[in-house]
């Protein structure tokens, strides 16, 4: 195990917290399941307060923390290849994979909702015609056109564009100049992150996402901001857990209490990030070959573990599995399965590669 703040143009703790964000996904996705707001998912099997409680822990900071982290990761990517190697890399890797995904990925999705919510009786190549002519809410929930997980892959995308003209204007300004403005710009990127968080566009945050991105870009990336918020952890952390735990409370078991929720929410979204970062930073700055090789497969474990998830929960039931066991089973089958496709698209991969 190597111990270092960072490798090259990584960072150790940023990349460590990357794939077990990723990693949660299939428990959390798996949770929907069961989730008592109503949401009917590709599956739905019964409200469940407690597996919910995992979702609603989750939320205010889970996506938050992976639109940061991208800004993080960008912010070395753009300086190892420049404007016009970051654009074609984010044209190609993620244009491409959602792409790829809509054509070959969600419309296992869509089968399997179509299957359980509406009685589908087709086979699964038939199902094709309705996902390109049932054009609904591109959830896919409703065995329709989905674009389900990889709308990150598409927003992401879209605001490393467009941190790039920001990027590029800023670099006109001097760096004295730059220098002095920037707590003035942390501010308000963080104000701006925390007025537009209940602005949805297409019941998606973007916005705030496109905030924290830079935040994460400029402020996150720098080993001085990090160190003056690690003094702060005392503060930070405590009061996160408080909240999101407070949240889940204030949700499943109680009523009338709209207000001290909002706050609670907002709290556990505006501390979550900072919190782990901080958390990430003290536990999580070293690298081995297994975190090595998780980090390697984290994007391609997002893009896959979907279908692999719901598959496994769909034959679960049809074999008469309890819903509470088919929660936990398809978590133990769920993430070896992808981990093992992820490893063969590697091999195969490198074997062509050698051609």
């Amino acid at each position: 195990m190597t111990k270092s703040a960072s490798r090259g143009s990584r960072i150790n703790y940023i990349d460590n917290l990357r794939w077990m964000c990723v990693f949660l996904l299939i428990p959390y996705h798996a949770a929907m399941s069961y989730n008592i707001w109503g949401e009917d998912f590709y599956i739905f099997f019964e409200q469940s307060k407690p597996i919910a409680a995992l979702v609603l822990f989750c939320s205010p900071w889970f996506m938050p923390l992976m639109f940061l982290l991208a800004g993080v990761s960008a912010k070395f990517s753009l300086k190892k290849r420049g404007y016009l190697g970051f654009i074609k890399e984010r044209f190609i890797k993620l244009g491409m994979t959602f792409i790829l995904g809509v054509l070959l990925i969600n419309p296992v999705l869509s089968y399997f909702a179509d299957v359980t919510h509406n009685g589908y009786i087709g086979n699964y190549f038939e199902h094709y015609k309705v996902f390109f002519t049932r054009i609904t809410d591109l959830s896919g929930n409703d065995g329709g056109f989905a674009v389900a997980h990889l709308w990150f892959i598409l927003v992401l995308m879209i605001i490393s564009l467009e941190a790039c003209v920001i990027i590029k204007i800023v670099e006109i300004i001097p760096v004295k100049k730059r220098e002095s403005l920037g707590l003035i710009c942390f501010i308000v990127l963080t104000l701006a992150a925390i007025a537009t968080y209940k602005i949805r566009l297409f019941d998606k945050p973007v916005h705030t996402y496109f905030f924290l991105f830079l935040l994460g870009y400029y402020f996150y990336s720098d080993k001085n901001y990090i160190e003056k918020l690690k003094g702060l952890k005392w503060f930070i952390v405590p009061i996160f857990l408080i909240s999101a735990t407070l949240n889940v409370y204030l949700v499943e078991c109680t009523e009338g209490f709209y207000r001290l929720n909002t706050i609670c929410n907002y709290l556990a979204f505006i501390l979550g990030v900072p919190a782990l970062i901080c958390l990430g930073s003290l536990w999580l700055d070293f690298r081995n070959d297994v975190t090595g090789f998780f980090s390697e497969i984290s994007y391609l474990y997002y893009v896959i573990h979907f279908p692999v998830l719901v598959f496994c929960q769909y034959t679960l039931d049809q074999i008469g599995m309890n819903h509470t066991g088919n929660f936990f089973v398809t978590i133990l089958l769920a993430v070896p399965i992808t981990l093992t496709l992820c490893i063969m698209y590697k091999r195969i991969k490198r074997h062509l590669a050698r051609k």
